[in-house]
């Protein structure tokens, strides 16, 4: 098992992509750990080769290595533990949703993962089936009580509405659950990455 303070630096540098990577300072304060203890995590996974360093001005910033498999493998692994963490209202949606058989990849986000109050189930299909994932959401929204909202794009889109540093679609990656498609997940966040 994965210690928990790891665990949410390795998501956190994996769903907040960003060019230059992070310093231990904003990946404590951002993940509410200390300053002393994210050193130490950073440390191990650098000596791991699961993160790299670079250096920029006299900093020291961190970002994911998509060149080592272990990482990639790591971070498939620790998606598909947030998937089986859902619960409630989430986990009721996404065990529907994650039936739709022709999406690369599909992603739970937006206020139904936050709590209890939400009006609606936003979910984002990797595909070129428009049709059908509309039709599909509509069946969904019939028995449940909230509709599902499908936001559908291709692979290449998403990769470029993210170099493009679309905030929607930023923070949407930010905040959300991989139903399915890890490893399309994680090859979209190494293209925008690279």
């Amino acid at each position: 098992m994965i210690p928990k303070n790891t665990t949410r630096i390795i998501i956190y540098l994996l769903k907040n992509v960003d060019e230059f990577g992070y310093n231990i300072n904003q990946i404590s304060k951002l993940n509410n750990i200390s300053v002393g203890s994210a050193f130490k995590i950073i440390k191990e996974l650098e000596k791991d080769k699961i993160i790299i360093k670079k250096e920029i001005s006299n900093a020291s910033h961190y970002k994911l290595n998509f060149d080592n498999q272990e990482t990639i493998k790591l971070c498939e692994l620790l998606l598909l533990a947030e998937r089986r963490s859902l619960k409630g209202h989430a986990k009721l949606y996404a065990d529907e949703v994650i039936k739709f058989k022709e999406a690369e990849m599909i992603i739970i986000f937006g206020s139904v993962l936050r709590g209890k109050e939400f009006n609606d189930v936003d979910v984002l299909f990797l595909t070129n089936q428009t049709k059908k994932v509309n039709n599909f959401c509509l069946e969904i929204s019939k028995v449940r009580t909230k509709p599902v909202v499908p936001l559908i794009m291709k692979q290449e889109d998403l990769i470029k509405a993210m170099k493009n540093k679309k905030e929607a679609i930023l923070g949407m990656m930010k905040e959300s659950v991989v139903l399915k498609g890890e490893s399309i997940f994680i090859e979209v966040i190494k293209n925008v990455n690279s």
